[in-house]
């Protein structure tokens, strides 16, 4: 035997439940990172049949610098490393070109002959690799799925793989969309907390020296400049010498 396998039809329902799976995914994920560890683990999953088990990795790449944000385990993460010594194979080329790579038999393929070799020592025989389309120009992803058979990916496979990440990289988006927006409410928050507190301690300092809210705020940026410190620690230390303890800013 030649190690040949073709894929079954894996249990990838409809369109409609692909979409409810990944929204299940991101409701039960508490950030992006969790979000694509659970989406590699499902994707290998839902991929693998009796006899062939797939393995799966998502590669991140950012200003040419590429690496595996998540995977299934620790042998697909290992396999998507593999060729980034080569800065080279068909993930990288997958998600640089923004175009599938599939190679049914990394014994007959010549594409990557280094690659080719070193993952077939690892008992790999093929790969898919297919883009997450994403609005991000400098951002580009993919999804890598690996088997130890040759020929395991079939052409409805491929197509199934294709449509699979085509609805996944909506949830990709959203992921991201809602990690900005919670990092912005962050960074506000942040900021309205640091105004509180410099503006009690304004009030700290025109209270015990009969000054200006101005002439106020000039101290105390005079101080944050020759502390080296941030004005907000300085604004804290002023009141807490003042009996004013840790400032709450409260949100309604």
């Amino acid at each position: 035997m030649d190690g040949s396998f073709l894929m079954e039809d894996p249990q990838l329902a409809e369109p409609t439940t692909v979409v409810a799976d990944i929204q299940d995914l991101l409701l039960d994920t508490p950030d992006v990172e969790a979000f694509l560890e659970e989406l590699a683990r499902h994707s290998a999953s839902i991929f693998s049949t009796p006899g062939n088990e797939v393995y799966c990795g998502i590669t991140l790449m950012r200003r040419r610098s590429a690496g595996t944000v998540a995977s299934s385990g620790e042998r697909a993460k290992m396999l998507d490393e593999l060729q980034y010594k080569f800065a080279d194979g068909p993930c990288l080329h997958a998600c640089r070109e923004i175009t599938q790579v599939h190679i049914p038999d990394f014994a007959k393929d010549t594409t990557w002959p280094e690659y080719n070799e070193l993952v077939t020592e690892h008992g790999i025989r093929s790969v898919l690799a297919v883009p997450f389309p994403l609005s991000d120009d400098a951002t580009r992803a993919g999804l890598n799925l690996y088997s130890e058979h040759a020929n395991a990916f079939d052409q409805a496979a491929v197509q199934r793989v294709n449509d699979y990440v085509q609805q996944a990289s909506k949830g990709l988006r959203l992921a991201v969309l809602i990690a900005e927006h919670s990092q912005t409410a962050t960074n506000l928050r942040a900021a309205m907390e640091s105004r509180t507190v410099i503006d009690v301690a304004t009030g700290v300092i025109i209270a015990q020296n009969r000054c200006t809210q101005q002439e106020a705020m000039e101290l105390i940026k005079k101080a944050s400049s020759n502390r080296n410190v941030k004005l907000r620690v300085v604004a804290q230390a002023i009141v807490e010498s003042a009996g004013g303890g840790q400032v709450q800013t409260y949100f309604k």
